[in-house]
């Protein structure tokens, strides 16, 4: 006789692993987030140290970036 299947069971068993899942992915996103946050600061730091060392305002820098 075939054994009967518990549907309920691996319903629920695959629910409780999509819970887990969507839950890591929330804490990735978070600390992507916060990555890209981390990254622009950089970025404008970078940018404003290459300003001042070479004597250039922020028009400048854009006239350039226009042109």
């Amino acid at each position: 006789m075939a054994r009967k299947a518990n549907y309920e069971e691996k319903i629920s068993a695959l629910e409780a692993k999509i819970e887990k899942k969507q839950s890591e992915i929330k804490v990735l996103k978070a600390k992507a987030a916060d990555l890209k946050v981390q990254k622009a600061k950089y970025d404008c730091q970078e940018l404003t140290e290459y300003m001042q060392a070479n004597d250039l305002t922020a028009a400048e820098v854009l006239a350039c970036i226009k042109d």
